[in-house]
């Protein structure tokens, strides 16, 4: 018995330095040393990222920048030889309004917001830096200007880079914006670019939104769509996204920002048909405030030809509030270039 109780203790505390060695240890070391990722090695792990999450959390003052030897530092973040690969392509779609299945159908482009997910442990990776400045408990998406020079099927034709940084910090009257620039690449030309911005509030109430473009619906070309979100998808959205906008929102569960421009982004195509994501084109959205589940909600989409504009929005469907607004541009080749 002695013995068996033993080999257990042994057993056990292998098995403890063995996780604390592989998920810890190697993921710190990496995390530190590193700013240039090959996408075919290890990245820190995600119990790494949620433990310095927590940790950067307490460390940090929610609406306060911090400045110190550390923050002064440029913070960019490259993986590079990354490929297109089928199953995160599914697990986007399965969650974003596309289907599980989408990967499956013939002549279907990638969806305008998929490069998006894939910056996720980047973003991630960024928020939890000592050199990130801000609290990355509490973070909001306050808008977002996507860039497409090119379709984002040119990903699939062969190795492509992704590189996130820090642009530019701001105060606010909430509190402390940041702009982080997201790009995808392919032989050093910008495929879908991104620039995030967020808002570390200064309470723990959702601060008023900011001034935006009066987005008015052309009743003649425009489609309402209802859907019953449901508290679980807040849990689903955490699952596959995997990063810190679905970490906290788990406790206050509320609909993850991606989630609901790519909604809107599918509906628009499902009734505009995909023409009107094709590229070159930029799109702009303003989040008002976070979607609380469980809700039910309207998605607005019209169109208006002579400006060559889209127009999307979200809105409760009982009182009307409105949760995201935004309008896709398609630009000529010339404008683009």
């Amino acid at each position: 018995m002695d013995r068996v109780s033993t080999l257990v203790a042994v057993a056990s505390g292998v098995s403890v330095v063995y996780l604390f060695h592989s998920v810890f240890y190697s993921s710190h070391v990496i995390f530190k040393t590193q700013t240039v990722f090959e996408s075919q090695t290890h990245l820190p792990a995600s119990l790494y990222l949620m433990t310095r999450y927590f940790y950067q959390s307490l460390r940090k003052k929610r609406g306060q920048m911090r400045e110190d030897k550390e923050t002064n530092d440029e913070l960019v973040l490259t993986l590079i030889n990354c490929r297109y690969d089928g199953t995160s392509l599914r697990r986007f779609c399965s969650v974003s309004g596309y289907g599980w299945d989408y990967p499956d159908s013939v002549f279907r482009d990638l969806p305008l917001c998929f490069p998006e997910f894939l910056f996720k442990r980047l973003i991630t990776m960024i928020v939890c830096s000592d050199r990130f400045k801000l609290c990355p408990s509490g973070l909001l998406v306050v808008c977002e200007t996507v860039s497409l020079s090119e379709a984002v099927d040119e990903l699939k034709k062969g190795p492509f880079s992704l590189q996130a940084s820090v642009y530019e910090y701001r105060t606010v009257s909430s509190g402390v914006e940041v702009d982080l620039t997201l790009r995808a690449s392919r032989h050093q030309r910008p495929v879908w670019s991104s620039t995030v911005t967020l808002l570390s509030p200064r309470s723990t109430h959702t601060p008023e939104a900011q001034p935006d473009l009066n987005i008015t619906h052309d009743p003649a070309s425009e489609r309402c769509i209802s859907l019953a979100v449901p508290w679980s998808s807040a849990v689903r959205c955490a699952w596959v996204f995997g990063d810190v906008f679905g970490w906290w929102r788990l406790t206050r569960p509320a609909a993850h920002p991606l989630w609901m421009l790519a909604k809107c982004i599918a509906e628009m195509e499902k009734h505009k048909g995909v023409e009107v994501v094709r590229a070159p084109l930029t799109v702009s959205v303003w989040y008002k405030q976070p979607v609380c589940l469980p809700r039910k909600v309207n998605i607005r989409v019209s169109e208006n030809t002579s400006e060559t504009t889209a127009l999307f929005s979200m809105e409760e469907q009982r009182t009307g509030t409105l949760f995201v607004s935004g309008q896709i541009k398609r630009l000529t080749t010339e404008k683009a270039e």
